[in-house]
């Protein structure tokens, strides 16, 4: 039986809750109010959506003389249709998906998350994506943005259809055009670039529009809390430089638009004037990271990816990879101790700055990222974890964090603690609330689980068995990443052949 005094109930309980004094909450009640309001806030949103989806499938609305369910959420609702056209598809996956569904209900996933599902229906082979969305999508939409589940969508996507990727390249080929046009007191650009130019121009905007202080930035050693200065700051791996540290003055008022756009005029100028920037100037790089196990065609290996665009087709990656810079990382295997890079890496206390290499390695192990699990900043500096000074921490890479400045700062104020967890990662603990609280690195397990799941997929869609990685007893396995600056032109199969690691003890 259906019992509309249940909608009553519920009714006056909200006007219970909208009538209690805010001003009177401490700051735990708020806390706790805001996360049970977010939480019936989506639960009421997907009860929405499995009502509208209702209406649309039994015609409820022509009672009322509507036309369509369109018609009466926009006259009764006050709805738009791109609203309603989003609630009324996500009622239709949360049916089609009945874990999604519960989930919704049970206020675990929200709308953005059901959206996302709802895309990923229309792009994948059903029954591929309904097994998926059970074993690791929705799990990731339990507990992450609804980005990133975004993200792991977009890869089973091109795991299942990787023409789609180069596909996208020669299209946005296709569409490139630059326009400069006389605006007001200036002029207007405007236009489309496609992939390898786009991510050129991005990496030299965020090199060169970097805040300026006067005498540029200076590296700052231990401060008033007694910290240890960043080893090696800037972009990790990055070309160009600049030892960034906390506590560094940097007196530039102009917005980041501003700074932009004047690196932009810097480089024209520089053209101009001078040509292109030889060794002495700024070398702002393209990195492209691309698995061993894809160079050798291991089925489910991850696609090369571009900083700062994402995932590409082998064609592009081939263009890219001709011709440039290539650094073997190591990221699995075992050497002395519990580090796999530690006999090759670890400088100890003959230096206190993190070496290229250093900062190579640590850029790749942390996907460019911060260490700081959740956050999702790439200007990086190299942290000790044991300090330098305070704690005669040794420049080795499992006691360097990347940290963003940010998270940085928050170390040093004591609002934020790391620590090495002896296996070449690091534990993050907050400084309030539950004491000493481990801030759970999520996006790291479910970017392995989902690299599992996906490499398993491939190898049954392929008619493989299943890969089970194989170590060498006498050194390193042939587990390792290319990173590379830009290049001109090439071929990918010339490429492949030329540039398959082999491992060696």
């Amino acid at each position: 039986m259906f019992d509309s005094g249940i909608i009553d109930d519920l009714r006056e309980a909200f006007d219970a809750v909208a009538s209690m004094p805010v001003g009177l909450a401490d700051a735990a009640q708020t806390r706790a109010v805001i996360r049970d309001l977010q939480a019936m806030s989506d639960r009421i949103e997907g009860l929405r959506a499995t009502y509208l989806h209702h209406m649309d499938e039994t015609g409820a609305y022509a009672d009322e003389g509507a036309s369509s369910t369109l018609a009466w959420a926009r006259r009764e609702l006050r709805l738009n249709d791109a609203t309603t056209r989003r609630l009324r598809a996500a009622g239709h996956t949360m049916r089609v998906l009945p874990g999604v569904g519960e989930a919704m209900l049970a206020g675990d996933v929200r709308l953005d998350h059901v959206a996302h599902f709802t895309s990923g229906l229309r792009r994948i082979d059903p029954a591929v994506f309904a097994d998926a969305t059970d074993a690791i999508l929705l799990p990731l939409a339990k507990q992450a943005a609804p980005s990133d589940l975004a993200s792991a969508i977009d890869r089973l996507d091109e795991v299942t259809h990787p023409e789609k990727l180069d596909e996208a390249w020669k299209r946005g080929m296709d569409k490139r055009d630059v326009q400069v046009n006389r605006a007001g007191d200036g002029y207007h650009l405007a236009g489309f670039v496609d992939i390898t130019l786009g991510a050129k121009l991005r990496a030299f905007l965020v090199a060169a529009s970097a805040p300026r202080g006067p005498g540029g930035c200076e590296e700052v050693g231990d401060g008033a809390n007694g910290g240890d200065g960043a080893g090696g700051g800037g972009s990790a791996g990055g070309g160009g430089g600049g030892a960034g540290a906390v506590g560094a003055a940097v007196k530039d008022d102009r917005t980041p638009a501003q700074r932009r756009a004047d690196a932009l005029h810097d480089l024209v100028d520089a053209v101009m004037v001078d040509g292109l920037p030889g060794e002495g100037g700024v070398r702002p790089q393209l990195h492209v990271t691309a698995d061993a196990e894809w160079l050798v065609r291991q089925p489910g290996a991850a696609p090369p990816a571009l900083d700062g665009f994402g995932v590409v087709g082998p064609e592009l990656y081939g263009l890219l990879a001709c011709g440039a810079d290539r650094t073997p990382v190591l990221t699995s295997g075992t050497t002395d101790g519990p580090t796999p890079y530690a006999s090759v890496l670890n400088v100890g206390r003959t230096r206190r700055l993190a070496t290229r290499a250093q900062r190579v390695a640590a850029r790749v192990r942390q996907g460019g990222h911060c260490a700081n699990p959740g956050c999702g900043n790439t200007h990086l500096e190299l942290h000790h974890v044991a300090w330098w000074k305070r704690d005669g921490g040794p420049t080795d890479l499992d006691n360097l964090a990347g940290l963003c400045r940010t998270c940085h700062m928050a170390v040093h104020a004591g609002q934020l603690h790391v620590e090495a967890d002896g296996h070449g990662g690091f534990v993050f603990r907050r400084a309030f609330g539950t004491p000493r609280a481990v801030i759970e690195d999520r996006e790291r397990l479910h970017r392995t689980r989902l690299r599992d799941y996906l490499r398993d997929l491939s190898a049954a869609r392929d008619g493989s068995p299943v890969r089970v990685r194989e170590q060498r007893a006498d050194g390193p396995s042939n587990a390792a990443r290319h990173v590379g600056a830009a290049s001109p032109q090439g071929s990918l199969e010339r490429h492949r052949d030329r540039h398959t690691m082999t491992p060696r003890t």
